[in-house]
């Protein structure tokens, strides 16, 4: 599946980002060992600071591949089949229809691009329209508010705290959870397609 993130830079010229999410292949494992050896990416994303050999990379890889309570994709962009991030669906309950998302940004400079937002268009188009999930809920940092305002931006609420729940940067942070029912996305995903028609998604076989 993939995305238009056109975008206008300063000085009003187009700058085109297409984005797809597909199955991670070995020859991607080299970009994201180096992701989870960056231990000021892990402090955004809730992982602990601990290093990674590629051994144990692969050993992750074959455990995520193999458990069919998860789905995960690489961000890759189009015009060059770059991986640039990782988006997955975890903890999936079959039976009481939710899953928990996470997502990042593992190259620094596209990050601000626009790709997280669209990434996260497309994964839940795909948990909700594809896996018929029913709802879909997220952790963030209570003092990340950009990320905050992307996802409320998306539908998403804030449904609780969990209190001094992350030792970062030498001190404990809260930890919000934040949810969308189905319901919920249905509505913003119809608002927005009559408003500027940002969910502009093309599945690819």
């Amino acid at each position: 599946m993939s995305m238009d993130t056109s975008k206008k830079s300063a000085n009003n010229r187009s700058i085109d980002i297409q984005i797809c999410l597909q199955v991670i292949e070995i020859a991607d494992l080299e970009k994201i060992y180096l992701w989870k050896n960056n231990f000021e990416l892990s402090s955004l994303i809730m992982s602990h600071p601990l290093p990674v050999s590629i051994h144990q990379l692969h050993e992750w890889f074959e455990r995520n591949q193999a458990d069919r309570n998860q789905v995960l994709f690489g961000i890759y962009l189009l015009n060059n089949s770059q991986i640039v991030g990782i988006v997955r669906l975890m903890f999936i309950d079959w039976i009481s229809s939710h899953a928990e998302l996470g997502i990042y940004i593992g190259e620094d400079k596209m990050r601000n691009q626009g790709i997280g937002k669209e990434s996260m268009k497309l994964i839940l188009q795909y948990a909700f329209k594809k896996l018929n999930l029913s709802r879909i809920y997220l952790r963030v940092l209570e003092g990340n508010n950009g990320v905050i305002r992307l996802y409320q931006s998306l539908g998403f609420a804030q449904e609780g705290i969990l209190r001094r729940h992350y030792w970062v940067n030498g001190k404990y942070e809260n930890v919000l959870i934040f949810g969308i029912l189905r319901s919920e996305y249905l509505n913003v995903e119809t608002m927005c397609n009559h408003a500027a028609h940002v969910f502009p998604l093309v599945w690819l076989l």
